[in-house]
């Protein structure tokens, strides 16, 4: 009975996601992170809108539009029904919809051979919230760009270049969804969390609080859940000669 290979090939995931988190850091360290990251800042943002996109339709209302700033920045127009629950669900599904687009990629990272695979739905996904929701010229140029660019890693193999890519953006997408977080006690104006605020009274500090412990916790969740060796054992199974 030999399992060595099998170990072998099941670190190979979870390498590639440690040496994306080390690429990340080192570009992050550099003088050319804004521009260098400016592409990962977007997808985060586009993975923001949709989740409240998502959850707009989910509580019975209608997505009238979705758009993306050169800025990074986005926003999302919606008919929701009456109520606080329905509006407080769509407000947090932003920075949590965006946290858990992370953890989905984080987790697809360690899975040996699904990485062209997950590419590209992801690139189908961004495709299609193009045809349903987004509506402005800059946020179908970056939705476009980024599925283009799916595809393309998709499409070139199983080896390590879709591993990698996975992993960079999954790293990515993680960070930027606390770190955007972090954001709302540095800014005033508008905001989800403002939005929390007239809604349910407790003040916007707390709701950003509550969203970067679920979003911290949602990750290390992920880590642990999803780490070599953490799997459920199967039947036992011995190879006689």
């Amino acid at each position: 009975m030999n399992d060595g290979g099998r170990t072998g090939r099941n670190r190979a995931p979870d390498a590639a996601l440690w040496v994306a988190a080390a690429v990340s850091l080192g570009i992050s360290l550099t003088p050319w992170a804004s521009v260098l990251l400016y592409p990962f800042r977007l997808f985060t943002t586009w993975a923001h809108e949709c989740g409240h996109a998502l959850a707009a339709v989910l509580v019975g209302g209608q997505v009238v539009a979705v758009t993306i700033a050169p800025d990074t920045s986005g926003l999302t127009h919606s008919l929701l029904p009456a109520g606080r629950l329905a509006r407080g669900v769509v407000a947090s599904a932003g920075y949590l919809g965006a946290a858990v687009v992370g953890c989905l990629l984080m987790a697809a990272t360690r899975v040996e051979r699904a990485a062209s695979a997950v590419l590209g739905t992801v690139a189908t996904l961004m495709l299609l919230s193009l045809g349903l929701w987004v509506r402005n010229l800059f946020g179908a140029l970056v939705v476009l760009a980024w599925a283009a660019a799916l595809i393309a890693l998709a499409r070139s193999g199983v080896g390590p270049a879709p591993r990698f890519g996975l992993g960079l953006l999954a790293v990515q997408v993680a960070l930027n969804s606390v770190y955007d977080i972090r954001v709302l006690f540095l800014v005033a104006g508008a905001s989800d969390a403002v939005t929390m605020a007239e809604l349910f009274l407790a003040p916007p500090w707390f709701w950003a609080g509550a969203w970067i412990a679920i979003a911290v916790a949602l990750l290390i969740a992920t880590l642990r859940l999803t780490a070599p060796g953490t799997a459920r054992p199967g039947p036992a199974r011995a190879d006689l000669r």
